[in-house]
């Protein structure tokens, strides 16, 4: 997919605005708002573009709320009626809604509840229920943490209900290295229903109701998934995702020259800096430029950009593990040749021709 920054170098913008998308899912809801501190706004365009899809590592935590979960549901079928799993509620059809249990008039919302309530009559949906796992009670205190109570509303909205059953059981380290043996009780395990119209979160210094965050992420879908212009990245947090998307080049030609150009001006800006809290940001930006600078320089075999220069050092490199199989005699036989790079740069102002 191709792609290049935005002018500011704060946005990627990808050449064509993509085709087909990935779902806004419950798990995406709150980090494309802001609203939670493991993901960023940014990585959920990267993800629903297909920009980047970051593979699914299985962890010990996955692996014990994929064992428990069964469990947690048996456990609440004693206070809750009719308690079904996704498998059970569909089905036969279960095969086609197995990667999405909603109604595509919700696009650009979907995804997958762990279980709900029924009615009497098996099919009408009472309540959706979702079912956690946690290492501590402590984020649990006030509620649900806020990215979990996105997901649970999000998909009670789509069902036309006004309450979510959040089910969460804290686990010991013990837990976690045989689930299996784990007994839902009182004592581990807690069961809070939350209502839509008692959620408000503060997004952007507004305070905003469900049904506003329901909006909300649908601007975000309109103006940053359907535009291909992504939100602003952040180099720390989204570093593993500029990783990837950086490894390929960017589209326009004119990048390089683009990044020598800002990278100059940081420098220019730093050196006539006083020590002050802001001189660290403007080197920690410096550094990704130029680091980023350097790279295409040596994959593009460029020696100069603008002000930036690059100079290669060739060294013969000492082989020891091809020597210890020969002798001494033989030495130049393996050296071989090591190359380096060092970037410089000229800050002086060009003068004026008379």
């Amino acid at each position: 997919m191709n792609w290049h920054y935005s002018e500011d170098r704060k946005h990627i913008e990808l050449e064509q605005p993509p085709k087909q998308h990935k779902l806004l899912t419950g798990t995406r809801f709150a980090s494309c708002l802001g609203l939670n501190p493991y993901s960023s706004p940014f990585q959920i365009w990267c993800e629903c573009t297909k920009l980047v899809t970051p593979p699914y590592e299985e962890t010990m935590y996955t692996t014990a709320g994929r064992i428990i979960e069964p469990l947690q549901r048996e456990y609440v079928s004693k206070t809750f009626p009719n308690i079904k799993g996704p498998e059970e509620y569909f089905g036969n059809a279960y095969e086609m809604y197995r990667w999405n249990f909603f109604d595509d008039k919700f696009k650009p919302y979907g995804g997958l509840w762990d279980a709900v309530s029924t009615k009497s009559n098996g099919k009408d949906i009472a309540m959706v229920v979702e079912f956690k796992t946690a290492n501590s009670a402590a984020k649990w205190v006030d509620g649900p943490p806020i990215y979990y109570l996105m997901q649970g509303a999000l998909y009670a909205k789509m069902l036309g209900l006004d309450k979510v059953l959040f089910v969460a059981s804290f686990l010991s380290p013990m837990d976690y290295a045989h689930p299996e043996e784990f007994v839902p009780n009182e004592t581990n395990t807690t069961m809070i229903v939350k209502k839509l119209k008692d959620i408000v979160l503060e997004v952007d210094g507004e305070y905003l109701s469900f049904d506003e965050l329901y909006d909300k992420g649908l601007d975000f879908w309109n103006n940053y998934i359907l535009t291909g212009i992504s939100p602003e990245f952040d180099e720390k947090l989204d570093k593993e995702y500029l990783d990837i998307i950086r490894a390929s080049k960017p589209s326009n030609d004119n990048d390089l020259t683009t990044m020598c150009v800002e990278a100059i001006k940081i420098a220019k800006e730093i050196k006539s800096l006083e020590i002050s809290s802001g001189i660290k940001v403007k080197k920690d930006e410096l550094k990704v430029l130029e680091d980023a600078i350097k790279k295409v320089m040596i994959d593009s075999n460029l020696d100069r950009c603008d002000k930036y220069k690059l100079k290669r050092d060739v060294k013969l490199k000492f082989n020891e593990k091809a020597l210890e199989k020969d002798n001494k005699a033989l030495y130049n036989k393996y050296c071989e040749e090591s190359i380096s790079y060092t970037l410089s740069k000229d800050l002086k102002e060009e003068k004026e021709n008379e």
